[in-house]
């Protein structure tokens, strides 16, 4: 879940996936680190206790509140690693059906097994919002 209350630590990216008890989400993690990496052109960076976050997105609630929050994150735990969609999924429909079996809330991802998805079409779904995110900050 986001919570825009969180901020940006020294914290190592390859520590917190390691301090996560459970082998397959660590490998899990490393791998969508390293996509994550490649499709933003930033080093991973731990944002609170728990979130690696790429780049950075500037916000405006409509109520003038602004802030700061990763363009793509994700976090890794033993239960499940979720990717934070900050434009929640209204316009990614076609693209969940492609990654296979996975669920979501209103603007997270959670990933179970990646043995039970499509690697390259979670690479372009992350790909896709990434750069839709990183438009709508672009054309404000």
């Amino acid at each position: 879940m986001i919570n825009f209350d969180t901020f940006p630590t020294d914290a190592d990216p390859s520590a917190l996936i390691l301090s996560v008890d459970h082998v397959r989400r660590q490998h899990d993690s490393q791998y969508l680190l390293g996509v994550m990496e490649t499709i933003s052109g930033h080093k991973a960076v731990v944002w609170g206790d728990d979130n690696i976050g790429f780049g950075e997105y500037n916000y405006v609630y409509k109520t003038g509140r602004t802030g700061t929050w990763p363009i793509i994150s994700f976090s890794p735990s033993v239960q499940s690693i979720e990717i934070n969609v900050l434009n929640g999924f209204d316009n990614y429909a076609d693209s969940l059906e492609k990654i296979g079996r996975v669920k979501h809330t209103s603007n997270t991802l959670v990933l179970h097994s990646f043995s039970d998805i499509s690697k390259s079409a979670l690479e372009s779904f992350v790909k896709r919002v990434y750069h839709d995110i990183l438009n709508k900050q672009k054309s404000k």
